[in-house]
This record gives structure tokens, sequence and C-alpha cells, in this order.
């Protein structure tokens, strides 16, 4: 039999499961422990025993445990009975006066016996052919060997089969195969002589209970002397030494050298309290924080790996965690925003402190406010105001800031309509000078009008007195509150016949806007683009308003700061931001920071186009030298030095990309949402490539097509950008089947031709909302079109008439309507369409016929239908395709 102790059953002396065993063994660096299946031999046995002692398992009694008990406690007396019968006449009860080697002799015919049954280990061959000679001889070394309890009443004995020890009976037939490993060690022999047969019933009936006791015994006597029998030949060693795992130890000095292996290798694996998972040195992910109680910091922003790191564990045990309490899957560069973090941090018991990155930016504002605060109050001077005109768009804001400036801008504005911020500043009759910022009335320009009543002091709300409040009206009125900016209103167009001023007012006061006449606080004022009349009334209240009421001051000196209006790139020029300065002064050679772009003032330009050195406060001027076009509306600042702007445009770069990607990544739809949908159509995708001639149109173009989406069609921005197209554009546009857009700019000849060759769409618009209603035909052209039935006539069978060329004809009468032979057709029978199809033949009387009108009888024969019957009504429909719409 096999002498392996498979783990479920070593389970079993433990009181605990199988697998349960199996795996605290492995989690203990026992890799033999592979399942609960696994076999161990003697040496791996007791190694495994060692290790659970070690770690504070111990055996538990069961209730096999008295009976194996109980037959160990008979063994021993019957084999000294039968030591003490034969050589003295001594009674059985005087064997516990046997000589102090008794533990060798209890020991003794264990290992007989097991070796005996166990054919794989090479005692067990030295047993089973026992030569008769060596049992007569031990009585020579026990004459030599005091301790040695054995050999002379070994000699005595006649000689047995091996199979009868094994029994445990009375007979002193039992004693020769306890001496032979004695004799043995005294001279071993190559080859003996076959002493008795073994019976294979009794083997397997015997061979478990005295394996299981020999393992038990060799736990608990810690003086047993190594097995010496010969090995015939096999064993090299000297005679009283053993090779092998066990190295000549005894149970006890083996099972305490496991335990200071597995002492040792936790002490090694430099954590306290840390298991071991599998081969040596590979130690288990440890769940808890070293850290708990404890409050640590952790700056932004955070990743997985950063707080991991912080709450010193692996990553894998804190992914595993905002899995578990489901705050979503990370990887270990996945941002955490703060609230995940401090709960995280929180389902270890460590309190998380988040620190925020303070930026390079932040720094520079505050060190630019720490120093205007510092200025002396003799510094600040009253400054001109600056006033949006805001309103609807044809409702005469460039006819007024013409009549103001005494130019012609409205002449050279596309469609008659504005289409970009401009900015003026004009001196008024009575030597007080106004700022003026123009914004474009149409919707498409929203986000323009928004920034232009942040911009400035004063809004002017321009409203047509023969048209009356419009949406870009309301709008207007929404952004001036929005911005807490105070508003005039100039009903406009005075010169035309239709002007009505009160039923002007009327509409205004439904948004809170009451006349001063009224007993309200809003100024009202009539003026007129053509003639100039009530224009120099209204700005000299704006100036009296922002002197006495706003009271706005500015620093005469001192860097300057202000807001970006517009940005484009000239050609021959470059960069060109048109700027507005709101406090200090701008010189030639500042360096300033605006958005993403930086760089040294190369040119000022006034609103007049004339070059100037310098720029106070409420002056709108035109600069070059940025590297980058700036976003419309960003904050411009100078700064002291050139690295100094370079590291805050990065870093506003780098978060402005950050922001991009996370606003285009969107969460993945949920598994639900997916199964719970109907399979989504297939959309289509118009490719648009934009050049527009400033930043701002670049902005509107982009935030009106955002608006333009279907279900079935969208209109995708490959790229937009602010100049001329360029070569690299029809490329691209080659690679994505792209249209080219030109927005208010030229198309170079050269490209316009490799644009044709390369059979490139190029379009070019100069009104916003010609681009937008362009698009949205083309978006309508893309929607495949709507199926709608239209029933046409209905036929009634009177009669039926069977032919053998044609088949079944139907006899019909036309009840409604005019029926053609290309008509489709359904077959009611008792309100139940039992067939759909087409007419294969119509006839009236004996001649073909195209159609048959109301009140009219025909003969009508249909394709691959004949199952016709009286009473049946014959429906004639047809199929229109109706275009459809976005909306």
């Amino acid at each position: 039999m096999s002498d392996k102790t498979r783990i479920h059953e070593l389970a079993k002396s433990y009181g605990m499961p199988g697998k349960d065993l199996a795996s605290k063994l492995r989690e203990n660096g026992f890799v033999q422990a592979r399942s609960h299946m696994s076999a161990l031999d003697s040496i791996e046995l007791l190694q495994a025993k060692g290790l659970l002692a070690a770690i504070g398992i111990t055996e538990v009694r069961t209730d096999t445990a008295p009976v194996k008990a109980k037959v160990t406690e008979n063994a021993t007396p019957l084999l000294r009975r039968k030591k003490k019968k034969a050589s003295t006449n001594a009674p059985a009860d005087e064997a516990p006066n046997a000589p102090s080697a008794g533990p060798e002799v209890q020991t003794a015919p264990e290992p007989a016996q097991a070796e005996v049954t166990s054919s794989p280990a090479p005692e067990s061959e030295a047993e089973v052919s026992t030569p008769p000679e060596p049992e007569a001889r031990p009585e020579e070394p026990a004459s030599e060997q005091e301790p040695a309890p054995t050999p002379v009443p070994a000699a005595e004995e006649p000689t047995t089969d091996p199979a009868d020890a094994g029994s445990g009976d009375d007979s002193p037939q039992t004693a020769p195969p306890v001496e032979a490993p004695t004799a043995k060690s005294a001279e071993p022999q190559p080859r003996g002589k076959i002493v008795g047969r073994i019976d294979p019933a009794t083997l397997a009936a015997q061979a478990e209970p005295q394996r299981k006791r020999e393992g038990r015994r060799l736990l608990n006597q810690d003086d047993a002397t190594p097995d010496v029998h010969p090995t015939f030949g096999r064993g090299k060693g000297t005679p009283g030494q053993t090779t092998g795992p066990r190295g000549g130890m005894t149970a006890t000095q083996l099972r305490e050298r496991e335990q200071g292996r597995f002492l040792r290798r936790n002490r090694q694996s430099g954590v306290q309290g840390q298991r071991r998972t599998g081969g040596r040195g590979r130690p288990a992910l440890v769940t808890e924080s070293p850290l708990t109680g404890e409050t640590v910091s952790i700056e932004m922003p955070i990743t997985m790996s950063k707080l991991a790191e912080t709450l010193k564990l692996k990553a894998a045990v804190v992914q595993k965690m905002a899995m578990q309490k489901q705050y979503g899957m990370f990887t270990l560069n996945s941002a955490i925003d703060e609230d995940t973090a401090v709960l995280l941090a929180t389902e270890y018991e460590v309190e998380l402190r988040v620190q925020h990155e303070v930026s390079a930016e932040q720094t520079h504002l505050e060190d630019i406010k720490a120093k205007r605060s510092g200025l002396e109050g003799d510094d600040l001077v009253n400054r001109p105001p600056t006033l949006a005109f805001l309103g609807h768009v044809d409702h005469g804001k460039t006819t007024l800031v013409d009549k103001i400036r005494a130019t012609k801008v409205a002449d050279g504005e596309a469609g008659g309509i504005t289409q970009h911020i401009g900015a003026y500043q004009v001196t008024t009759s009575n030597k007080n000078s106004v700022t003026i910022v123009d914004t474009p009335g149409h919707q498409a320009f929203s986000s323009m009008r928004a920034r232009g009543a942040q911009a400035v002091d004063v809004v002017v709300l321009v409203v047509a007195g023969d048209d009356g409040v419009k949406p870009s009206t309301e709008e207007a009125v929404a952004h001036a509150r929005a911005a807490e900016t105070p508003i005039i209103v100039a009903v406009n167009k005075l010169d035309k016949p239709e002007y009505d001023f009160n039923r002007t007012v009327q509409q205004l006061m439904k948004f809170d806007l009451t006349p001063e006449d009224y007993g309200g606080q809003t100024a009202y004022f009539q003026t007129s683009g053509i003639t100039g009349e009530g224009i120099e009334e209204m700005l000299d209240h704006a100036f009296l308003m922002a002197e006495a009421e706003l009271g706005l001051k500015a620093h005469q000196s001192g860097p300057a700061s202000g807001v970006v209006l517009e940005a484009e790139v000239q050609q021959g020029r470059g960069i060109v931001a048109h700027l507005l300065v709101q406090d200090g002064t701008l010189n030639q050679g500042d360096v300033i920071l605006a958005g993403e772009g930086y760089g040294k003032v190369k040119s000022i330009s006034s609103d007049l186009n004339k070059q100037v050195k310098s720029a106070g406060p409420s002056t709108p001027v035109a600069v070059m030298g940025l590297d980058a076009l700036p976003g419309v509306g960003d904050k411009f600042h100078v700064i002291e030095a050139l690295s100094k702007a370079k590291e805050i445009a990065q870093e506003r770069e780098r978060r402005n990309r950050a922001s991009f990607l996370a606003a285009s990544t969107g969460p993945n739809p949920e598994l639900e949402a997916i199964l719970g949908k109907e399979p989504l159509l297939e959309k289509t995708n118009i490719n648009l490539i934009v050049r527009a001639d400033v930043q701002g149109s670049v902005e509107v173009i982009r935030h009106e097509v955002a608006k333009l989406d279907h279900e079935e069609v969208a209109v995708k921005l490959v790229h937009a950008g602010v100049g001329q197209i360029t070569e690299s554009d029809v490329e691209l546009a080659e690679a994505s089947g792209a249209t080219l857009v030109a927005f208010h700019t030229g198309i170079p000849g050269t490209i316009r031709k490799e644009a044709e060759r390369r059979k490139i769409i190029v379009r070019r618009y100069d009104v916003i909302y010609e681009l937008l209603d362009q698009l949205r035909d083309l978006m309508e052209g893309t929607l495949s079109p709507e199926m709608q039935e239209e029933i046409i006539a209905h036929a009634e069978v009177k009669a039926l008439f069977k032919s053998s060329k044609i088949g079944v004809i139907a006899g019909c009468g036309i009840t409604d309507g005019t029926l053609k032979r290309n008509h489709k057709i359904r077959v009611l029978r008792d309100g139940t369409v039992v067939h759909t199809g087409s007419i294969e033949s119509l006839r009236r009387e004996k001649d073909d016929a195209r159609e048959v009108r109301e009140g009219f009888e025909c003969g009508i024969v249909l394709a691959n239908f004949r199952d016709l019957r009286e009473g049946d009504v014959i429906e004639a429909f047809v199929i229109n395709e109706i275009k459809r719409t976005l909306a």
C-alpha cells in the first residue's frame, strides 16, 4: 500500500475541511499542498504538522482517537509480556519493570509492521526477506551493549510468519520481526531467505491503522532513535546514520526546524503579521493600512497610484476596495476626485487631508494684488466708462456707433450685420471720453454679447422703435443682469414713421426696465443713427453715471491688465490681439500673458489704426507679439519676466487640454442602458474644416455647430482655426472626407485649384446665418425620407371567374377613389388583412385598363394570390416619401 497521506485525511485530525487546510498550508509557504487531494509522504507530513503547530493550529481529538490509543496501549504490554515469558516465568503484570530502553522496544514493532506492508520503502524489503541466521546472532551485541533490550529473546523464539506480528495477539511468534532490525544493524546482509508469506487481506485491513499509529507514535516519542535498517547495498552511509530529508532527527527536532524556518521567513517579509501566499519571498497583499487612525496629506491632482502610495498600500488593494464599494473602476493613472479619495481613505480608517495645488498663475495674481494694494491712493484716477451696445440684429447699433465716430463701419459689414466685437474711444462735445464696445446682435453671437456685458461698465440696450422687443433683446437684458451691469435704453430709429416709443416702453417694462419718468431707475433716450438726435445726451448721461454712481477708478501707472476682445491672424502681421486695457498702462516692449499666448509687445495700434507707444485705462488697442491666439474674453496681464509668462502659459495649456479631454470622453453607458435600448441607427457625419478671420468667429461657429445634432446625422468639426485655408487643410480634408469652409476670409487661387484637383468642396461665407442655414439643408438632405402610406381606392369582389390561362379573375366594383394598375393592394376579409401584393392585370370589359374610377366595374387578377372570395375588399394604396426636417 502507499505510505502517503492526503490533505483531506490529515484535516480530519484538525477538525476542519480539507480545502481550508490546504489553503492554510499554501498561505504559509507549504507549496506541496496544491489541493485537498495532494498526497504527503511521512517527511512532508511531519513538516506540515510542524508548520501548523507553529501558526497555532493544534489537533482535535476525534471519536476514533481513543480507539487508536487503546490499541496502542494493548500492543505494547503484549510485546513486553512476550519478552518476560521468553526470559523468565514472571507474570504479565511485571511488564512495567522492563529496562529503561523500553521505549525503543515499543517503537520497534511499529516500524517493522509498516515496513512489511509498504513496498516502496527500502526497509520493507529488509523485513520481508529477513534471513534466519541473524536472528541467532544478537546475543553477542547484547553482551557488549547493555542498553539493548531485545537481542537474546528474539533468538530463542521460533521463526513465524511476519503477518502474525501485525495482528497484536499474545503469541511469542511476533518477536522475530521485532528483533530483525536490531540484528541487521549489527551486520547488514546482502540477501536473505524468505521466511514467510503475507496475507493480502490481513495486510489491507491493518495497513491504515498501523501507518497512522506510526505517525502518532513518532510525533509523541521525542527520544525515538533513527531507523537504521539495512538497505541491501543501497545506503552508502555508515551504520547508525540516516540520510534524507530528516537527517537522523527526531520528530520534535524536525518540528522545531520547521517552526524556525517559518519564523525566519516571517521576519524576512518586512511587515509584522504579513503572511505568505506562495513561494519563498512572495508576500501576500496587505489589506490594512499601517496609517490607521492617522491623518495624512495629499496634493491635487490625485491618481490611484498616488493615493495608494499615500496610504502605504498596494494599488491593487485600493482598486479592489473601490470596486467593492462601487466607487468606480480605476486604472493606476486614473484621476480621482477629492470626495472619492476621502471616502476610500476612510475605508482604511485614515483621515485624508487634500491640499490643492497652488498654480503659478494664482501666485502671480496674488503678487499683482499685493502690489496694487501697496500703491498710494494718489495714483488712482478717474477712468472713462466703457459702454457696450447690445440689442437685436438690424436695430441700428453699429449705425449709432458710426454716427458717434463719424465713420461708416456698418457699410463694411457683410449683410449689414455686425459679426465682430469692435471697440472704439470717442470724445463728446463736452470733452468727455467714452469707450464704446459694439457687439453682434445676431442670435449666433450670444457668447460675444455675454463677454461684452462682462467687460464693460454700462450696457446700452438698443431697441428699434418700429420693431419693438425681440428675442435677442431679451437675451441682452439677461446678460446685463447676470453681469450686474447698469442698463441705459436707447429707443432707436426715431426718424422712421413707424416709430412708436410708448409701445416699446410698455414692452420693456415687462423686464423691470421702468423709465425714470415713471418712477423707475432706468434712463430712456430716443435716438436716431441717421440724424444723430439724442446721442450726445445719452453719452453724457453715461459719463456722469460712471463718475457719480459707479465711481470708476484705475491706476494710471503700473503693470497693465485687461480683457481680450478679439484675436485674429492678419496676413503680413501674424497674430493680432484686440485688447481693452482696464487698469495700469500698457507699454511697447512689455511682456504680456493672454490665455495660452505670451510674448513681448512689438507694436500697439489704436482704434484708428495709429501706432502708439502706450495705452492707459479704458483704452482699446491692437497689439502684436503673442506666440499663440488667446481666447476671446481671456484676461491679460503684464508679467515681469518672459520665463514666468511662459511657465504660466504652459500651465494653462495643460489645464485646458485636460478639461477638453475630460469633456470629450464621456462615461461609458451601463450595460442595462445598452440592453434596454433598441439597436442604434448608423449615424451620418458631415465633416467640416473651418477657417475664419478672427477667433471670436471660430468660437461662434463651433458653438452653433454643436447645436446641430440629430440622432441620424451630425456635423463634426475636424479642425477650426484662424486665417486662410492652407495646403495642410486640403490634405486633411482629403483624408477625412471633409468640406472646406472659409468664413469671412479669402481663398488663395493655388489652394482652390488644388482642392478642385482633389475633388474637395470649398465654400465661402460672409454671413453667419447663411452658413448655418446651408448646414441645416445639408443635414436634412442626408436624412432618409419618411415613408407615409396613403389609401387611394377600394374595390369589392362581387364574382369570381376561373380561367385555365389566367387563373382566378375577380369581378369587382370600385366603391371609392381611382384604382390604378401600378398601385399596391391588400386584400381585406372580415376586416383582416389576408394578403398584400400587387395587381397583375386590370381590365375594363375586355380591354386592359390603366385605371378604373369610382362607380365602374372591372376585372382584377392579383399577382401570386388565388384565394379570393366573394365579399373580399381590395384596398389600393401608395407609399409616399416625405422629406424630413431637423425639427
